[in-house]
């Protein structure tokens, strides 16, 4: 090789590593801009994480000593003895707004165990409140590092922006997109997906927070452009934000208004068996404007399963299961809340519909088994006077095992604000009561 080629040739691997070089700090800076405050935090954590490992592992017992001698010293000279080496995991970090995973190779004699009794040790010298320990597969250990606890963060919804006001776009969802419920005490996302779910139940008594919970729903399904929203409340607290822009709206105290809306999903059910024919299925996954998603919420349901008028609540009570029991593969999702889920209040056989639940804080466990029978053999439970506000505990989706979950904060007044979007955008279909339409329903 010429002089030439020579200079020619570690010019180019000068370049690459130019380039790769700045490629990854072009990497590392655009992760930093996009991330919030706290995930910034986290990331200054990982960093002095990983730059005092090599010194920390030892001190904890989580390296190991190689006395195997390397080639050099084998065939080198044998004046001096053999120094063993120190063999430390290496370390992979990843921050989030919660803390610091760290994903770590387990040695030999070095494994789970042995990072389960260092794990005080790693608290304190990552600043760590708490850290859970797990090995996943063979040879890999993950440490889930908390800075602060998921249960006590409270997060604003993602749609929402820094400043509070909404940053979505009608339209900008369809029902297949996973809907961020919130997080769970080891700071998983807890999603809902309305095209793939089926009918849910919430509980929760007054100012335990299922009201902001509701809001996630309801302001997600509006702004998806092939589900079609029908909200049922006497007390006006979910549907009078959406009032303009619903498919359906009620907030009579009688059963009978709301029974009719009830008889026209189970009609559009009817008008739907067809489907069934020229599809070849027996459940309605796939959904369209044309074709949408319908999604009945009723709250407070125990103003009209215990109506005083009898034979109105028995009519209520009849739509109300038939709609239950085979509305999900006709493509409706009914989600139904309540202040005490009990069997005065829900039968067993709507109830027993009702897969996904949401417990927010509730006054007696026999509240809380009614959602969840198996509750007294769980090591949570939703009757505790000190729940937090916007906790509850949840079992949607693929979730087997109920869980702790922290709702994502949507306040009622930025619930407006997404609305008002959505009327500007053209999607009003109906004014707000005026005036005298609210002395008449007084």
């Amino acid at each position: 090789m010429t002089g030439n080629s020579l200079g020619l040739a570690l010019l180019a691997v000068v370049g690459l590593t130019v380039l790769g070089l700045l490629g990854w700090a072009g990497f590392c800076f655009a992760r930093w801009y996009r991330a919030d405050t706290e995930t910034r935090i986290s990331l200054r954590q990982a960093r002095q994480m990983r730059w005092g490992w090599k010194r920390l592992a030892p001190m904890l017992g989580l390296a190991v000593k190689d006395a195997t001698p390397t080639v050099l010293q084998q065939y080198g000279p044998q004046e001096q003895p053999t120094k063993p080496r120190m063999l430390v995991p290496r370390l992979h970090t990843c921050a989030d707004g919660f803390g610091v995973t760290v994903t770590a190779d387990a040695l030999p004699q070095v494994g789970l165990s042995a990072w389960q009794e260092a794990s005080e040790g790693l608290c304190d010298a990552w600043g760590m409140r708490r850290i859970r320990i797990g090995q996943p597969k063979p040879g890999v250990i993950v440490a889930r590092g908390f800075r602060r606890e998921p249960l006590e963060a409270v997060i604003r919804s993602p749609l929402l922006g820094p400043d509070g006001s909404p940053t979505c776009r009608p339209g900008q969802f369809v029902s297949t997109d996973d809907v961020l419920l919130g997080w769970d005490e080891d700071g998983t996302p807890v999603v809902l997906n309305l095209a793939y779910s089926a009918h849910a139940l919430i509980a929760g008594a007054t100012r335990s927070g299922k009201s902001i919970t509701v809001n996630t729903l309801l302001a997600y399904a509006s702004l998806m452009r092939d589900v079609r929203l029908i909200v049922i409340d006497p007390n006006l607290g979910a549907v009078a934000p959406w009032w303009r822009t619903a498919y359906k709206v009620s907030d009579a105290i009688h059963p009978d208004e709301p029974t009719e809306i009830l008889r026209w999903v189970r009609e559009e059910m009817q008008r739907r068996e067809r489907l069934f024919w020229s599809g070849r299925t027996d459940r309605i996954t796939d959904f369209s404007p044309e074709l949408p998603l319908l999604l009945v919420v009723i709250d407070e349901v125990a103003n009209y399963t215990r109506h005083p008028d009898r034979k109105a609540r028995e009519r209520f009570e009849a739509e109300l299961l038939a709609v239950a029991s085979q509305g999900a593969k006709f493509g409706v999702r009914l989600w139904l809340l309540t202040q005490k889920p009990s069997a005065d209040v829900l039968t067993t056989a709507v109830r027993t519909n009702l897969s996904a639940r949401i417990c927010h804080r509730v006054d007696t466990v026999e509240d809380f088994l009614h959602l969840f029978p198996d509750g007294r053999e769980l090591d949570i439970t939703a009757a505790d006077r000190t729940m937090p506000q916007g906790v509850s505990i949840a079992s949607v989706g693929d979730m087997r095992t109920p869980v702790r979950l922290r709702s994502v904060y949507l306040p009622t007044e930025a619930c407006w604000q997404i609305n008002d979007l959505m009327c500007a955008s053209g999607l009003k279909v109906r004014e707000l009561p005026t005036r005298i339409d609210l002395d008449k329903a007084a």
